[in-house]
């Protein structure tokens, strides 16, 4: 891809330099806060090559592929710069207001609240993965050793146990403490990373909002009946978008000589406060009957709920919502080890990269067959994005068809009992993350997603005629 090409024409199509609030990016697509949508040629975004397909939401969201996305936005943030330094006009808060008021009358609360803990967890999602697939290499490493030391009757040696013995033997217990620091420093400080974060998407004060997540982890937590981590990132994020609302307004009547002193201290008493004995025992209660209320429903629905949520889940990643499941992924490895429920999120990528492939035996668009070739390696290794953008939404059946080939990858997750001990991408990607070393039942249970996908895509384009539609 020509990074500085594909940059250039994005904010071309977009209206310009002034037309742009604020642009970022996840790990596939380019998110852009744009002033007045009406400047956006729909049309030409969609033509530039090297883009794979646009969401319109609260922010408009240019689907570029994993890798490329953060270097097509640093091209955009760079002409952005580059553009201020020339003395040209920026947004104005007259245009920020009226964005604001159209984003409130187009989103619905619940959409809200999902996309807030969504921009909370995009920028942890990286270290999310490299952190997730470290712990997984560390668990084959650890299992492994195990395995031996119990077939091989290997008894403790002073501080070690039977799988470090083993480890020290194999020269790997170093290599196997060092992943172990890495994955732990994520997972065990992930309420701070989460604080600021969420500070940082409700516009307070950042390092306030990690304070605010190191508190729900403190040991000495006990001393008050709580118990270190109770009411999950949950709470966390809550608590530091109450923290927001808060300094706000205590920075309205606060006097400017004394606001760097007053306001932080005022805030955090109280927020400190509402924390331990108040929204600590409430998250608490509340993420404990999520996770109860999805445990029953995988150990009850059992295969039925296996296929209904792994074929709703590309809808979710189609609309950009599914990362905020994040929050219950994460307190279901805080509370069991386990993500049972993500393991099944993952079979939506069998499902697209099924449904991708019939379509390119089927279509006759040379540009559908060399986007698709593109797009489907990809998704393989790591994300569904370019598969589901690229090539199933515009094929139109093809998205349909493969949300149902995923639902029974999901049905071969719960009958193999398939779950992971840590959250990243998916594909080949998440093998790390497979827990109990069932890595081949993960295999099996994607090849039968995507197989299911593959036939039923294949059979329903040739009724349909797609492979006799010309260009």
């Amino acid at each position: 891809m020509h990074y500085d090409r594909v940059g250039n024409a994005i904010m071309k199509h977009c209206g310009g330099p002034t037309n742009f609030i604020h642009v970022t990016n996840c790990m596939t697509r380019v998110r852009m806060t744009i002033a007045d949508p009406a400047l956006v040629d729909m049309a030409s975004l969609k033509g530039i090559e090297g883009v794979l397909g646009v969401v319109e939401d609260d922010t408009l969201q240019v689907i570029v592929g994993p890798g490329k996305s953060s270097k097509v936005a640093t091209v955009i943030n760079g002409l952005l710069k580059g553009d201020k330094t020339e003395g040209k006009p920026s947004v104005s808060v007259e245009q920020k207001a009226k964005l604001a008021r159209e984003r409130a009358k187009k989103q619905t609360r619940t959409k809200i609240i999902l996309k807030h803990i969504a921009n909370v967890f995009v920028p942890i999602l990286p270290a999310l993965i490299a952190a997730g697939i470290l712990m997984g290499l560390n668990n084959v490493i650890v299992n492994s050793a195990a395995s031996w030391a119990l077939s091989h009757a290997v008894s403790a040696v002073g501080d070690l146990t039977p799988a470090q013995v083993v480890l020290e033997q194999r020269h790997l217990l170093g290599i196997s403490q060092f992943l172990e620091i890495i994955s732990k420093a994520l997972f065990g400080f992930l309420a701070i990373y989460a604080g600021v974060t969420s500070a940082r998407e409700f516009d307070g004060n950042l390092i306030l909002g990690g304070l605010l997540g190191a508190i729900t982890i403190m040991p000495q937590v006990k001393e008050l009946g709580l118990f270190p981590g109770q009411g999950g990132l949950i709470g966390v994020i809550f608590t530091v978008w109450l923290m927001c609302l808060l300094e706000k307004q205590v920075r309205r009547f606060v006097p400017d000589m004394v606001d760097v002193v007053v306001t932080p201290t005022i805030v955090l008493l109280v927020m400190a406060a509402a924390q331990l004995f108040v929204i600590m025992p409430a998250a608490g209660v509340v993420s404990d009957g999520i996770l109860h209320g999805l445990n029953g429903l995988l150990v009850h629905g059992g295969i039925a709920a296996g296929f209904v949520l792994s074929a709703l889940f590309p809808f979710l990643i189609s609309l950009g919502l599914h990362h905020g499941l994040f929050p219950v992924h994460l307190e279901m490895i805080n509370a069991t080890g386990h993500a049972p429920l993500f393991a099944i999120q993952i079979m939506s990528n069998a499902g697209m990269v099924g449904a991708a492939t019939a379509v390119l035996l089927l279509t006759r668009d040379p540009m559908m067959k060399k986007i698709a070739k593109g797009a489907i390696p990809t998704s393989i290794l790591a994300v569904g994005e370019p598969t589901i953008f690229g090539v199933n939404i515009p094929a139109g059946f093809a998205f349909i068809t493969g949300s149902i080939g995923a639902g029974f990858g999901g049905v071969m997750v719960v009958l193999l009992g398939i779950s992971t001990n840590g959250v990243g991408a998916a594909g080949l990607s998440a093998l790390p993350l497979i827990s109990d070393g069932k890595y081949l039942q993960y295999i099996l249970a994607w090849l039968v997603g995507c197989a299911a996908a593959f036939t039923l895509t294949y059979i329903v384009g040739k009724v349909r005629g797609y492979d006799k539609e010309t260009v």
